[in-house]
């Protein structure tokens, strides 16, 4: 019931089938720069549309709307849009904002994925009028916001189940079961039931549900949940339809890259995340470089990796950065390994405190938003570099260590180079670096101090070096 269906030609901003369809693209791009978006419904946001959001310049922050702030409503985030905007933040990503279903709930909060309505929000974080505050104030910062929607099941107790029970997934004692992995084992997610795309009629609701919020309240874009366990074809369908609206940034929760084809802007790096937990663990570096080449192979023209090194799945059920890389210093490291490779950047709320302990999924959790500001100093600093770096957003990977130890590469344009070092292990190393660096300064981006191409670097454990070949 969920066999993927034939792949269709994509282009950077959906999928074209005819010649009607180019002219229609055609349309939305120009208009996109010259006058008001064309949609089925105005727009609502009494601002002019931001420009197309581009994944080459996303640094995507998740949000989890209970635990942002104390009180975990929408009106409480627009006070600190500016602080997101000067940390270096381009795209707002919001964790599920719909009522979240009671029946089979797990924990105090219930997972925002088990969803009630998906035309509704969740009355705790706030109304839709409040919700339209937030992208409008997003808006006006010059930053995109995202929703996240759950197309594979939902809450138990949604209407669907008792109104349209022949658009899920039947188990061995009713009508309804758990969704399934690949193999066909049932999952524990107990608290939602498993949706059958089978049905044509679901396939419409859900994508007028996903045009809803984009005509309506004039989202940006979407990270889908287990997009990997929905048919390929639903997804390509529903990115024709919304991009008809609008641009729009889509965002897989998956790491096949064949999703890219169905129209997907960005997938999940999740290979690179368990081979980066695994080089700590003393695992040969090469083997992530291996990984990140193999894979970019594979990318078509235009995509890119979702690059993380926690969200909010790894968080609640994985140690945290700290615990996994060996320390706030280690964290640094292995978050600059993942934001410098080609991809996308990925910060997951309060990642900029350090905090070590665990944050439960179904309950709220309370930050002390103070905490390590060397860690905030650090993202800042960095993401400020990527911000004016085109070699860091769209330049080539270019391998020069051989080591099992450290990782040096450099991201490359024709007008730039930077040089990126990091030793992965709780041990001193040195590096020399290469007389083939084409500059004649060369310059530390966190320590603002000059090197000479053929200098040995020492290493202390889990050092890093971000470097401007000039």
């Amino acid at each position: 019931m969920r066999g993927r269906q034939g792949l269709l030609l994509p282009t950077p901003y959906g999928i074209l089938t005819d010649m009607k369809s180019f002219r229609t693209l055609l349309l939305v791009l120009l208009c996109a720069t010259a006058c008001e978006l064309p949609s089925s419904e105005p727009l609502t946001s009494d601002l002019a549309p931001p420009p197309p959001p581009l994944a080459s310049e996303t640094v995507l922050y998740e949000i989890f709307v209970p635990d942002f702030t104390r009180e975990g409503t929408f009106s409480t985030i627009i006070p600190r849009l500016e602080e997101l905007k000067d940390l270096g933040i381009t795209t707002l990503w919001l964790m599920p904002i719909h009522p979240i279903g009671i029946e089979k709930r797990k924990g105090a909060l219930g997972s925002p994925y088990a969803v009630r309505d998906y035309y509704a929000v969740n009355p705790a974080y706030g109304t839709k009028d409040t919700f339209r505050e937030l992208v409008n104030a997003v808006h006006k910062t010059g930053m995109y916001i995202m929703m996240d929607f759950v197309a594979n099941h939902t809450a138990w107790d949604h209407p669907w189940t008792t109104e349209h029970p022949d658009w899920y997934t039947p188990g061995e004692n009713g009508p309804l079961s758990v969704p399934t992995g690949p193999d066909g084992t049932p999952t524990n997610w107990t608290d939602v039931a498993d949706l059958n795309y089978d049905s044509s009629q679901l396939r419409e609701e859900m994508i007028a549900a996903m045009r809803y919020w984009v005509t309506e309240f004039d989202i940006d874009g979407y990270r889908c949940d287990v997009a990997e366990w929905v048919p390929y074809d639903f997804w390509a369908d529903a990115i024709r339809a919304l991009r008809a609206v609008k641009p729009v940034l889509m965002l897989a929760e998956a790491g096949d890259v064949a999703l890219h084809t169905a129209g997907f802007d960005m997938t999940y790096a999740w290979p690179f995340y368990g081979t980066l937990k695994a080089v700590w663990e003393d695992q040969s570096a090469r083997t992530l470089s291996d990984l990140v080449i193999r894979i970019e192979r594979a990318m078509p023209a235009g995509t890119r990796r979702l690059r993380f090194t926690t969200n909010h799945d790894e968080t609640a059920w994985d140690r945290t950065p700290p615990q996994i890389f060996g320390g706030q210093h280690g964290a640094r490291a292995a978050s600059l390994l993942a934001h410098t490779m080609p991809g996308a950047p990925l910060l997951y709320n309060g990642q900029e405190t350090g905090r070590v302990a665990p944050v439960p999924f179904f309950e709220k959790t309370t930050y002390d938003w103070s905490a390590h500001p060397e860690m905030r100093a650090h993202y800042t600093r960095f993401f400020a570099f990527h911000a004016e770096s085109a070699a860091l957003r769209d330049g080539s990977f270019r391998l020069l260590s051989d080591s099992d130890d450290i990782l040096a590469y450099t991201r490359e344009t024709n007008e730039e180079q930077v040089l990126v070092i990091v030793n992965v292990r709780q041990r001193s190393a040195v590096f020399t670096l290469p007389a083939t660096l084409k500059g004649d300064r060369l310059t530390e981006i966190f320590r603002d101090e000059g090197y000479l191409a053929a200098q040995t670097l020492s290493l202390a454990p889990y050092d890093y070096r971000l470097i401007r070949v000039e």
